[in-house]
């Protein structure tokens, strides 16, 4: 079993939202990844994260 913390982690709303467009910038797209240590999808243009688990 993967720990939460792990960005390959499975978890059905980071899997959402992997791929989906940036609420926060017009050009980003929602990567797998960490943000502040926590797993989550941040944009790939304006690094915000668009979920984050801890």
């Amino acid at each position: 079993m993967q720990s939460m913390d792990d960005p390959a982690a499975e978890n059905p709303v980071l899997d959402l939202l992997e791929g989906t467009s940036c609420a926060f910038c017009d050009g980003g797209t929602l990567v797998r990844g960490t943000y502040h240590g926590n797993a989550a999808v941040i944009c790939d243009d304006c690094h915000t994260p668009g979920a984050q688990l801890w």
